[in-house]
């Protein structure tokens, strides 16, 4: 026997009308489906939404495969690729000297090493003080105590006695926390400042330096050059030169590498680019009257360090800008010009030390003439209302 066929209800509006809510009105839908369970009025229930489809949820935490921190490192990996202007200064800074470091670290090996873990231990430590002192305050200065202390070891020589390091990194240290607690008008690079006191106080002790190749004490290539060969010899190949494999300061021998950081201050917005230009034109003025080699003489990785990571940045410049192309012309006639009297590379060291310094002594006497004359008016102000008042209380008494 055929099993029987079960008719389906047709839905047309006499079925669709039974189905509606017994208690509802026309206004409400029309409900054309079945298979509801009953709602408890008698009358089919609406079914349950569906409840918002939901991402990967934020885990507090550190776990690197936690959503909410791969978010954070992927957008600041895309400002640092997309928009490195906006970045912290201090973290651009600290970009820009990775290469130079990192050709430091290959290069001299382990005085490196040692160097830069003094620069580290001082900075971090100046860093922790930074923030313990200063966590209570709202507006809190702006301190790199740890970008000072490692470009003031940078442009030391690797066979240079650790306690020269220390010295460095520690007056880098105080002054950095100084310069930002009292007078953050300064714009100079105090770690070069630090690194210029200590070479003065030491006779020059900072200016150690050794051949990469054999670990034995040796010249720069500038000292080379005036000592042992004439105006016109260049007796380093170029490309050496370039590559940094010379005796010189722990982290700035390498042209090659220091060029890599000028492209990223650069791209990041923080070069001066006029002060650059105005730099390798007065380099150009001795060059020419000495009649030197400017591929020997401009083939130099601390002169460009100095000159490309400290002059020209803009946050270090003053904010005329007719006195930048002025600086940097300065910086460069008196940064090669000294070489003819016998200073070599230290030349461009203290050059740019001495311009800072400058600048930062007018800071602050433009800062205190600001201040003074800011006191008078306001004294100024306070006696014009001493005097209204007793004017006033001389009109009341005679009314009276």
């Amino acid at each position: 026997m055929a099993p029987a066929l079960t008719m389906k209800t047709p839905i047309n509006a006499t079925s669709v009308a039974a189905r509606r809510r017994l208690e509802s009105d026309t206004s409400l839908p029309i409900i054309t489906q079945t298979g509801w369970p009953p709602h408890s009025t008698g009358g089919p229930a609406a079914p349950a939404e569906a409840p918002p489809a939901r991402g990967p949820r934020c885990v507090s935490g550190l776990d690197p495969y936690n959503p909410c921190v791969l978010a954070r490192a992927g957008a600041w990996l895309d400002r640092a690729a997309f928009n490195p202007a906006s970045l912290p200064d201090d973290l651009i800074v600290g970009i820009a000297l990775i290469a130079p470091v990192a050709a430091g670290l290959i290069i001299f090996k382990l005085p490196a090493v040692e160097m830069l873990g003094a620069a580290l231990a001082f900075g971090i430590g100046g860093q922790v003080i930074v923030h313990l002192l200063w966590r209570r305050q709202i507006a809190r200065p702006q301190a790199s105590p740890l970008i000072a202390s490692v470009f003031g070891v940078a442009l030391v020589g690797p066979a240079a006695p650790i306690a020269v390091t220390l010295a460095i990194s520690a007056l880098a240290v105080i002054l950095e926390v100084v310069r930002a607690r009292y007078v953050p008008a300064i714009r100079a690079q105090v770690g070069l400042l630090a690194y210029a006191v200590v070479a003065l106080v030491t006779r020059g002790d900072p200016f150690s330096y050794v051949n990469p190749v054999t670990g034995h004490p040796f010249a720069d290539p500038i000292g080379i050059w005036f000592h042992y060969f004439g105006p016109q010899a260049a007796p380093i190949d170029p490309v050496r030169l370039y590559v940094g494999n010379v005796p010189g300061p722990v982290f700035a021998t390498s042209l090659l590498a220091i060029a890599i950081a000028i492209a990223w201050l650069a791209y990041a917005r923080r070069l001066s680019l006029v002060v650059l230009a105005a730099f390798l034109l007065g380099a150009m003025v001795p060059i020419y009257l000495f009649h030197w080699d400017p591929v020997f003489q401009l083939d130099s990785g601390p002169t460009w360090f100095v000159a490309g990571l400290l002059l020209a940045d803009r946050r270090l410049l003053p904010g005329s800008w007719a006195v930048r192309p002025v600086i940097g012309l300065m910086g460069g006639v008196l940064a090669l010009g000294l070489r003819a009297r016998g200073y070599g590379i230290e030349a461009a060291f203290f050059t740019v030390a001495g311009i800072q310094a400058a600048t930062a002594v007018a800071a602050v006497i433009m800062w205190g003439v600001a201040l003074t004359r800011e006191r008078w008016q306001r004294n100024r102000r306070l006696k014009q209302r001493e005097a209204q008042l007793r004017v006033v209380k001389g009109d009341i008494s005679r009314a009276s």
